[in-house]
């Protein structure tokens, strides 16, 4: 098999916390919930496999036309014949209902028993029904629909490679890779005069690959590999593919695959489109990636964040048709930044280990600060690499040092006006998030600081974040002394 490989993009995205997150989230309106890309997906409504089924797996017409099994309805009950001269048994029937998708059987009546491993030769599986339909009754049978699985007649190896998963009627494939995204890099963007910004990378490891397609009959045989997602051939000699295509798709319910990048500045975009691409890698090697933004030579771009109040983002990563459960996440919130920056801090200080998460192209380590004597001095990671921002121009400003002694209260309220072409505003100070409400013909917020205890002459940072009716987004920070 050829090998078709696309360099993996470089991305960034930000967590110190890796989680495996089974549940998904509702997806925009405005998203397809099928765009095409999902190669062994023929349609969704209802839900059908295309022609590329798993290694020993064929639609059921395939085989009457060769006059090898029978298949025959009476509208809500579907039954299945092998001919005697038949070289194979059927150890798993996928039951295709007209409006419902399949529903999976890997036992069977046929008369023999009531629970029969599989259908063998000269024997009819009988009483399989569709699934349920909304009302609860039985949907009526599709039975130029059916898929069927076989293998030889051994019973002591089955070929059951799908299961029910996802939504009503859908199937996943068990044999499909595991991927967890993880932190790759940090660091901090060089000053220059006005603002200081934060440039993150991602990498990630394979949690599982596929396995061989190996029935464990007497003798045990192997099949090829049929997903039209994977390409090339396994390094390791194991007839198993070497990358499989994972295209952007946003995060949400079903078996369909996932390669979302979430950013805090979503919640102000269309709520009718969520957007996923941004331009991390679609390809994923067997030998998993730590740095997947310096696969194939020079970072290709980094995303940039400002501080805590462009956070959090986050990157969930399953291949399609895997099941539900097999969804990784990977997120990086304000907290994750906190421990980040205290960690290098400490490190100056003598008052701990040096970070263990390597600096990313072009960036320094966070400036020192608070040290009566700096131990370890700042470091940096010269090579250069070209950015994408994800919110532009934010602002950050050191507290003087010089009046750590004096403390104050505030009893400050900072009013915000947004232009007139805004058309939502947000605004984000110290934890709080306050949107922004029309008054008199302009969008309108206030940052209220009262009660709040500083030091003397300490500003507070207030992310302003704009989204126009042309769609442009804009996220500047402004900073205020507290009293």
């Amino acid at each position: 098999m050829s090998m078709r490989l696309r360099l993996a993009f470089c991305v960034s995205a930000l967590t110190l916390a890796a989680v495996a997150a089974p549940t998904a989230a509702s997806a925009a309106v405005g998203n397809p919930y099928s765009d095409g890309k999902d190669l062994a997906v023929a349609g969704t409504n209802p839900f059908r496999l295309d022609g590329s089924l798993e290694p020993g797996c064929f639609h059921g017409g395939r085989l009457v036309s060769d006059g090898l099994i029978d298949i025959g309805d009476d509208n809500e009950e579907l039954q299945v014949r092998v001919f005697d001269f038949a070289r194979f048994s059927i150890d798993q029937v996928l039951v295709a209902g007209e409006n419902s998708g399949y529903k999976v059987y890997n036992t069977f009546d046929t008369g023999t028993s009531s629970t029969d491993a599989d259908i063998d030769p000269n024997q009819t599986g009988t009483d399989m029904q569709a699934q349920k339909l909304a009302d609860g009754s039985i949907d009526d049978v599709a039975e130029g629909a059916t898929i069927v699985c076989v293998s030889d007649h051994e019973d002591s190896g089955q070929n059951e490679p799908y299961v029910n998963n996802g939504l009503p009627g859908e199937v996943a494939a068990v044999n499909r890779p595991v991927i967890q995204p993880t932190v790759a890099t940090l660091g901090q963007g060089a000053f220059n005069g006005i603002a200081k910004t934060y440039k993150m990378g991602l990498g990630y490891k394979v949690e599982k690959w596929y396995s061989p397609y190996t029935i464990a009959d007497s003798p045990a045989f192997t099949l090829d590999w049929t997903d039209p997602m994977a390409f090339g051939n396994n390094p390791d000699g194991s007839n198993t593919p070497s990358h499989i295509r994972i295209p952007a798709r946003i995060e949400g319910p079903g078996v369909l695959r996932v390669n979302d990048i979430d950013v805090a500045g979503e919640e102000f975009d269309d709520p009718h489109f969520e957007r996923a691409n941004y331009g991390q890698t679609d390809v994923f090697n067997v030998a998993s990636d730590p740095k997947s933004f310096c696969l194939g030579g020079p970072c290709p771009g980094l995303i940039s964040f400002g501080t805590q109040g462009d956070l959090p983002v986050s990157w969930a990563i399953k291949a399609s048709l895997a099941t539900t459960d097999s969804l990784r996440k990977v997120s990086f919130t304000p907290a994750d930044f906190d421990k980040w920056e205290q960690g290098w801090q400490d490190y100056y200080c003598g008052k701990g280990a040096h970070p263990t998460l390597p600096l990313s192209p072009g960036t320094n380590s966070p400036d020192p600060r608070d040290c009566p004597v700096i131990v370890n001095p700042q470091e940096s990671r010269p090579t250069t690499a070209p950015t994408v921002n994800v919110l532009p121009t934010p602002v950050s400003v050191n507290v003087p040092a010089s009046n750590a002694a004096k403390t104050c209260k505030s009893t400050r309220v900072i009013k915000f006006r947004f232009a007139k072409k805004a058309k939502r505003g947000v605004i984000k100070f110290r934890g709080h998030t306050v949107r922004a409400k029309r008054s008199h013909g302009r969008l309108r917020a206030r940052a209220d600081m009262r009660g709040y205890s500083a030091v003397h002459g300490s500003l507070m940072k207030v992310t302003v974040i704009t989204r126009y009716k042309s769609g442009r987004l804009t996220a500047v920070q402004r900073v205020f002394k507290v009293c």
